[in-house]
């Protein structure tokens, strides 16, 4: 089973919620969150960094080398773009918050299905395709496929 970790960000306002797919890796691999606001001014050449619409999840790299064979890299190819894009470390769904903002706007379309069974088929294939398509929109690094 795969794990997920909520993490404030540097400056506390903002809460990031982070998937470790496949096992391999954990908490122990993540050095920070920074929000948009907290973000600014840190220096974007960096192998240890993912950057994301302005959000930026800071890896530990002495870990993540560590693990790196079994992750099927070797370790002096390993960055922490690589390490999110393959899901090893990554956001839950497409954004820092998507989990919390998903659940909710499942929840009131869930409220059609008591009365309206097809109504709520459609509205949720609609709220599906309208929700990728609005966080590729928005340049959100897992809508966009890279």
């Amino acid at each position: 089973m795969c794990e997920s970790l909520r993490k404030k960000c540097t400056c506390g306002r903002k809460t990031a919620e982070i998937f470790f797919g496949r096992m391999i890796l954990d908490e122990r691999a993540v050095n920070g969150v920074y929000c948009p606001q907290c973000s600014n001014g840190l220096p974007i050449d960096c192998d240890s960094r993912v950057w994301d619409n302005g959000w930026v999840l800071e890896l530990k790299m002495d870990v993540i080398k560590e693990r790196a064979p079994i992750m099927e890299i070797s370790p002096d190819r390993v960055n922490a773009d690589w390490v999110f894009d393959q899901g090893f470390v990554t956001w839950v769904g497409y954004t820092p918050d998507d989990a919390e903002h998903r659940n909710r706007e499942r929840a009131e379309i869930l409220e059609l299905a008591r009365t309206d069974f097809q109504a709520y088929f459609t509205a949720m294939k609609e709220w599906g395709i309208n929700r990728e398509k609005r966080f590729c929109e928005q340049g959100w690094r897992k809508a966009r496929g890279t």
